[in-house]
């Protein structure tokens, strides 16, 4: 081969071997690609509270239990839904679900100190409910059971 040939041969094997290295850097590794998909499912939405009330009793139950709502520590994928149906008279009827499970339900008058009652309450009941489910979730993965405490 002449030295001409070789010196353009060579030339376009470098030239392939730097696109095929730029190629490496630009496009993501399998492995990065993987752990996109895994890290967005960490970027869903945790802890939504879903407002569905209709009246003014609903409202300031809603308002009263979203203040004195605080979530356990390491509580994840869950949504507490907050709904109301009106009953006849001046009252209401709140239903409190968290992820579809119906966990408090009561009818409820128009008085003010009732509802902030009730909402602290509820809002203990749930932060209560979500820790010792994850504790469950917890032991439950270690192959160990909850000892119920009465």
């Amino acid at each position: 081969m002449p030295a001409a040939a070789r010196a353009q041969h060579t030339a376009r094997q470098d030239t392939a071997q730097q696109q095929a290295k730029a190629r490496q850097h630009t496009s993501p590794r399998p492995n990065q690609f993987e752990e996109g998909i895994r890290s967005s499912a960490d970027l869903e939405v945790d802890g939504l509270i879903v407002d569905e009330t209709i009246t003014k009793i609903g409202r300031d139950f809603y308002e009263v239990f979203h203040r004195q709502w605080e979530a356990p520590p390491a509580a994840k994928n869950f949504t507490i839904l907050i709904k109301e149906r009106p009953t006849r008279g001046s009252g209401a009827l709140i239903q409190v679900a968290l992820n579809d499970e119906m966990l408090f339900e009561q009818q409820l008058q128009p008085r003010y100190d009732v509802i902030e009652e009730t909402a602290t309450y509820v809002a203990a009941g749930l932060y209560e409910y979500l820790a010792r489910n994850q504790l469950q979730q917890q032991l439950e993965a270690e192959g160990q059971q909850l000892r119920e405490v009465f």
